[in-house]
């Protein structure tokens, strides 16, 4: 639990030594939270859904901003941004598939957000910055269409808090 009333918390989630799929937590590393004001949190979430889910009953901020690359088939370096709709649950099946994979090691995006939208521990205020993934071997550094927009992601975490 913090002292600290957290307006909100920008998480980034990210896969170590997966190159562009590491990009969540690197950029989280990058931000100076200084410049983001005393309410607002800056937390790497690169761990497992229901840990994640306990970090934001403690903290309790009032709007989540979550920073991740993902593989959907877009053009690598493609920045999406959107609101996640908290009122409508998921899957209680998919729910339990992701809860078992979570607590196996499963660390991403899809499983944070399943997870925590069916517990409801998500603000209902809660925003994604997500970037397709162009390099997903083993290694560290971004591959050239992701390095390329991160000045745009730092902007957008910028501008959501």
């Amino acid at each position: 639990m913090t002292d600290r009333a957290i307006r909100v918390l920008v998480g980034g989630i990210g896969l170590p030594w997966r190159r562009d799929l590491d990009l969540g937590r690197l950029l989280i590393e990058a931000l100076d939270p200084s410049e983001l004001g005393e309410d607002v949190l800056v937390e790497d979430l690169s761990y497992s859904a229901h840990r994640v889910m306990h970090t934001l009953e403690a903290h309790r901020p009032r709007k989540l901003v979550l920073v991740a690359a993902t593989s959907r088939g877009r053009k690598p370096g493609e920045i999406v941004r959107y609101a996640v709709n908290t009122e409508v649950a998921p899957d209680p099946d998919d729910v339990a598939i992701r809860l078992g994979e979570s607590v196996g090691g499963v660390i991403d995006l899809d499983h944070t957000l399943v997870v925590n939208r069916y517990f409801e521990s998500l603000p209902r205020d809660t925003v994604v910055i997500e970037v397709e993934a162009g390099d997903e071997s083993f290694g560290t550094g971004y591959s050239e269409s992701v390095d390329a927009v991160v000045p745009r992601i730092l902007e957008l975490i910028r501008q959501e808090t």
